[in-house]
């Protein structure tokens, strides 16, 4: 007989009642935590983003101002050190050629903190910027520094001769051009020899450093020294000049000197109160004319000490030989050495050549009273009473001893080169 196998259901398992709401909610609950930790996070995410510090922070610090920059000049390269900057992973050149005025960077990022550029040209002045980089976010640049590379190209293209009567060539007449300017071809801007054009003549005597840049000296030049300067063509050029003895008077000093009925020895502290005051003005007038002519070689010439020293002095005009005494003589003699030092001092700060020491070497025994007259190169009075051109002012040969004053401090410039800040 076929028996037929029963068939066994299985029991459906089922939870309590009283966990299984236990267990929704808790899941519920562990569905908002999560969602509400996303939110927040997200929330959070977005308000530091439009956070411009942590923006900043995000991407990178902005790196510090090199702390200093140093050069020397070389053969168609200058070497270059600077300060680190705080944050820098590196730094980028700036190089402005002064002759042409064009700017560039170089290409290379440096990551030390000094560089030699080559591929310059011969004497020629160029200034460098060093461009903190941290990353693709630049910092500020360092302070300029101007550097000439050694060399000299030859010739310059363009000469001028700025200043007073001790560069338009009072004293060696014949004189030509505007008649109160007092200007000759036998100025020692005229016998600077090869490489040196013709002069564009711009001295005029009696000028003060406000003609330089503030005040047309006579009406019918065509502006300040400055401006004549500025309306020039500058590129690869020479520029040289006297000045600050009219700004203290020198002329009157004299004047009082030889004819006045009292020793002028009382009026030393004045005069050199006035010498010392005039210092920063020719700073300015220096440096003027450094922006004027950014890429000119510019050499300030000094004064003559005037008097020989009295121990073996002898004056051959009558007038001189009665009217100024030995301590008359060395008076004026200290006084013009003290404007050579001030010259010297503000053409070191305004970052020009000076060449005044070399003026007064190169007068050294041929000052005005020398006993030899035949030896003396520079004017006593050159009439009985003509104190109005020429008196004081050196002859052809002395301005021959200015012009190899000037050359002597080119030929140090062309092989030393120059380093100064802007």
């Amino acid at each position: 007989m076929h028996m037929q196998r029963p068939i066994v259901r299985g029991r459906r398992r089922t939870m309590p009642k009283g966990r299984t709401s236990t267990t929704v909610a808790a899941f519920k609950r562990s569905s908002i935590v999560i969602c509400s930790l996303i939110l927040v996070v997200g929330v959070g995410v977005i308000l530091l983003l439009d956070n411009p510090i942590i923006h900043v922070l995000a991407v990178g610090i902005a790196p510090s101002k090199p702390t200093s920059i140093d050069g020397s000049s070389g053969n168609q390269q200058v070497s270059l050190t600077w300060g680190a900057a705080t944050n820098a992973t590196g730094y980028l050149v700036e190089q402005t050629d002064l002759v042409t005025g064009q700017i560039q960077q170089l290409p290379d990022v440096v990551t030390t903190t000094s560089l030699t550029v080559g591929s310059l040209t011969i004497g020629r002045w160029y200034r460098f910027r060093i461009i903190p980089v941290n990353g693709t976010i630049q910092g500020m640049p360092s302070d300029p520094i101007e550097i000439r590379t050694t060399g000299f190209r030859g010739s310059y293209d363009h000469y001028y001769a700025l200043g007073d009567s001790y560069t338009s060539g009072e004293g060696a007449p014949p004189y030509s051009g505007i008649a109160d300017c007092v200007r000759s071809v036998n100025s020692y801007a005229y016998q600077l020899g090869t490489g040196i054009p013709t002069p564009v003549m711009i001295a005029c005597s009696g000028a003060v450093t406000d003609n330089i840049d503030k005040t047309v000296q006579h009406p019918i030049l065509p502006g300040t020294q400055l401006q004549q300067l500025q309306s020039s063509p500058l590129s690869n050029s020479l520029i040289t000049l006297t000045i600050g003895g009219n700004d203290v008077g020198f002329a009157n000093e004299l004047k009082t000197c030889i004819f006045g009925l009292h020793s002028c020895t009382s009026r030393q502290a004045v005069i050199s109160q006035k010498i010392t005051a005039l210092e920063p003005r020719l700073v300015q007038v220096f440096q003027e004319i450094r922006v004027v002519a950014p890429g000119a070689d510019i050499i300030v010439l000094g004064y003559p000490l005037l008097f020989a020293s009295p121990n073996g002095a002898h004056c051959h005009n009558p007038i001189i030989a009665v009217g100024v005494n030995g301590s008359e003589m060395t008076m004026i003699r200290q006084l013009a050495d003290q404007m050579d030092t001030v010259i010297t001092q503000a053409a070191s700060q305004a970052g020009v050549v000076a060449a005044a020491s070399g003026v007064e070497q190169g007068f050294a025994g041929h000052e005005a009273c020398t006993a030899n007259e035949q030896n003396e190169w520079i004017n006593e009075i050159t009439g009985l009473t003509d104190m109005v051109h020429g008196s004081f002012h050196p002859e052809k040969p002395g301005y021959l001893a200015d012009a190899l004053a000037v050359n002597a401090r080119r030929t140090s410039l062309y092989l030393t080169g120059m380093v100064r800040r802007s």
